[in-house]
């Protein structure tokens, strides 16, 4: 038995040896086939083209924005802010948009903000134009295709404060932690954490024990931006960006828009 076990190591290593062969022959074309398809990837190129052209920018940021959310791409109401001092200096910072039509985009922040700081002393300094200040949004997401889109729009337009009455809604819905947030932190002072903590924790208690209902403060703001140029950025996979820039008409109700280049 042993010996016919032993005779037949020879078959067995041939077969081994043939199903090795076929392996690595397999292998090789694997990597043919990848290289094949990194080098058609990469002499691939073509122009995207923002299809959806229409009258009003912010229906397109509309149309935009929805699109970002049935993808389900991250953070669409983030934008990126930016200021300008008195000394030309520019600052920016990230805000959630709170709401948007036709006019223009809604932020809420604490009056004695840096961003805020820096609206007030332009507009102190220069009292025949209104501040102005620009948002940007960046939203990625893979589409049905399974294509990388990339989205980007810019907007620069006046900045005003807005009447107490037209956001107060908007702290009123705003969840426990920002109320407290809003009554505890005095936005880009210096803290001592474990003082922040215990004037925290004690709001808190209060809240809990239903003394108190957190009523908007005096430094909760409201601003509005409202857009004189907005521009639209579409890319992909290979694709040379296509831009649109919409920039307010001479009677400042209308919009003119054009293709730019990327």
């Amino acid at each position: 038995m042993l010996f016919s076990c032993m005779a037949n190591i020879g078959p067995v290593n041939t077969l081994l040896r043939r199903v090795t062969a076929c392996t690595q022959i397999g292998i090789n074309r694997l990597g043919g086939i990848r290289n094949m398809e990194s080098k058609k990837l990469s002499d691939l190129s073509d122009l995207a083209k923002i299809e959806e052209v229409v009258d009003h920018p912010v229906e397109l940021f509309r149309i935009w924005r929805d699109e970002a959310h049935r993808y389900n791409a991250t953070l669409v109401d983030i934008c990126c802010l930016s200021t300008v001092s008195k000394d030309c200096k520019v600052s920016a910072r990230n805000v959630v948009l709170r709401e948007f039509d036709n006019d223009g985009f809604v932020i809420v922040t604490d009056s004695r903000s840096k961003k805020i700081d820096n609206i007030v002393s332009l507009h102190e300094n220069f009292t025949d134009n209104v501040p102005y200040a620009a948002m940007c949004f960046l939203w990625y997401h893979v589409n049905e295709q399974q294509q990388k889109i990339t989205k980007q729009v810019r907007v620069e337009g006046a900045m005003k404060r807005l009447e107490k009455e037209s956001f107060k809604h908007l702290y009123d819905r705003e969840p426990l932690f920002c109320k407290i947030r809003s009554h505890i932190c005095n936005q880009g002072r210096d803290v001592n954490w474990e003082e922040l903590k215990q004037r925290h924790d004690e709001i808190l208690d209060s809240v809990r024990r239903g003394e108190n209902d957190l009523p908007m403060p005096d430094h909760f703001v409201g601003y509005k931006l409202f857009p004189t140029m907005m521009e639209f950025y579409f890319g992909g996979d290979c694709l040379i960006a296509d831009r649109i820039l919409y920039q307010k008409g001479a009677s400042n109700d209308s919009w003119e828009n054009h293709h730019i280049a990327a």
